[in-house]
């Protein structure tokens, strides 16, 4: 049996995700590019969703880890492209609109397939 069938989705990595928002007390927009664990998905998406995400919260309700944020409406490129080389990922890829569910299953699936 290998060691990888043992795995889960959240070994797999993390969905890397752009989401905006509004400082407090109308201080202005944010950006902020998050890792999102994939078993947490759906329930950072209902916070997104419901309006209800808090980003100081996002650590501690165990979402997954916060890459880098900043104030405005978008990211500056050199920041998207630090992303990107840090997730090794293409940076049109960044910005795909995949299912990512169902990208970390398929990856999980071919993890679990690979013999130590």
């Amino acid at each position: 049996m290998s060691k990888n069938s043992n795995l889960t989705e959240d070994d797999i990595g993390r969905m890397v995700m752009l989401v905006y928002g509004q400082m407090g007390n109308n201080a202005g927009p944010f950006w902020c590019y998050l890792a999102v664990k994939p078993s947490k998905y759906d329930a950072f998406q209902a916070k997104v969703k419901n309006k209800t995400f808090d980003i100081r919260t996002f650590d501690s309700d165990g979402f997954g880890e916060i890459i880098v944020s900043g104030e405005g409406v978008t990211p500056p490129a050199d920041v998207t492209k630090k992303v990107a080389f840090m997730f090794n990922v293409p940076i049109k890829e960044l910005f795909l609109n995949i299912d990512p569910k169902a990208a970390v299953a398929k990856e999980l699936e071919r993890m679990k397939r690979i013999e130590d």
